[in-house]
């Protein structure tokens, strides 16, 4: 392999879906310079052990291209792109979608079935059906079942489990017409304007995101960040531990002033302990509560809207020291 191709790591956070093909790959490369490349994006190396994997070779050396800015290594020579393609596109957006209609509280708009997905889709499908709106549009089939993460769902709660089995009959859940399950994932070229799905945001007040990303020192932000800050809307967010830290380094603003955030400090089962009962908190005020909370945090919702529109936002971000 030429210097400048690059070996592609494909997996999830903690799956390396082609261990075969990348263990090959070393094996035949041994004392040769190697090229890495991350896919998707910012997977973090040292939780899907693809370090411990190279330690297990000799190499000349080795160059590792990831966009997971908090990467680091003292052995390999990790390669961080800071252009996010998710953020830098600027959509154009009509007015008309940056509405409240005070139909419903809390939007749901997923499709790969994580374990925190079904885990915050099915406790507001069983608790909060009708202050939601909730699109989650994996199919059940039975060659799909098998994708659904139930394993780690339990972890995170036995009650989510229960929550989940009641919820899977119901699944695919639609909540526009004319909506095709297979097609949600959003391009970097996405027009706004010309989905139906889109409009959702007009109805609903807070966007529960759940994250491609979710575990490890990684930080990355997708469309499903990007989204609700274009549509001018609050968000909760299950992702990475310090995540909303990372985004205020870029220049974004949350919602702490509103309520509790503590929930950034955790990853997994503790992050989201604490989102569920944030959406208890919230689900329990009133139309006028939330009204007037949707009023109050009009600056911060235009700040980071036009952030993005400028593309004013820092893209660098600096390590937090936790003194752990």
């Amino acid at each position: 392999m030429e210097k400048d191709q690059k070996f592609i790591i494909s997996g999830t956070n903690d799956i390396l879906w082609n261990y075969q093909e990348l263990t090959k790959y070393l094996a035949l490369n041994q004392n040769k310079h190697i090229a890495l490349k991350i896919n998707p994006e910012a997977i973090p190396l040292q939780e899907l052990g693809v370090y411990q994997l190279l330690d297990n070779f000799k190499f000349e050396s080795v160059d590792i291209y990831t966009e997971n800015q908090l990467e680091k290594h003292h052995k390999y020579n990790i390669i961080v792109c800071v252009d996010n393609p998710w953020l830098a596109n600027r959509p154009s957006i009509s007015n008309n979608l940056h509405t409240w209609t005070g139909e419903k509280t809390f939007l749901i708009f997923y499709h790969r079935p994580t374990a925190s997905r079904l885990g915050l889709a099915s406790y507001l499908y069983n608790h909060y059906l009708l202050q939601s709106q909730i699109h989650f549009n994996y199919p059940t089939n039975d060659d799909r079942l098998a994708l659904f993460e139930f394993d780690k769902l339990v972890l995170l709660s036995k009650n989510s489990f229960v929550d989940t089995a009641k919820m899977l009959d119901d699944m695919p859940l639609v909540a526009y017409n004319n909506a095709d399950p297979t097609q949600i994932r959003i391009d970097f070229n996405y027009s706004y304007n010309f989905d139906e799905g889109i409009t959702q945001y007009t109805k609903i007040l807070v966007d529960v995101v759940s994250e491609t990303h979710v575990s490890g020192l990684t930080f990355y932000p997708t469309e499903k960040t990007a989204r609700p800050m274009w549509l001018k809307k609050p968000f909760i967010m299950f992702s990475s531990r310090d995540y909303l830290c990372y985004m205020r380094q870029m220049g974004f603003q949350t919602f702490y002033q509103f309520w509790d955030e503590d929930y950034d400090g955790y990853e997994g089962k503790e992050r989201y302990i604490r989102i569920q009962k944030l959406i208890d908190e919230i689900g329990k005020q009133t139309p006028e509560q939330l009204e007037n909370m949707y009023r109050s945090m009009q600056p911060i919702l235009e700040h980071n809207y036009n952030l993005l529109k400028t593309q004013s936002y820092i893209k660098t971000i600096t390590l937090i020291d936790d003194g752990e």
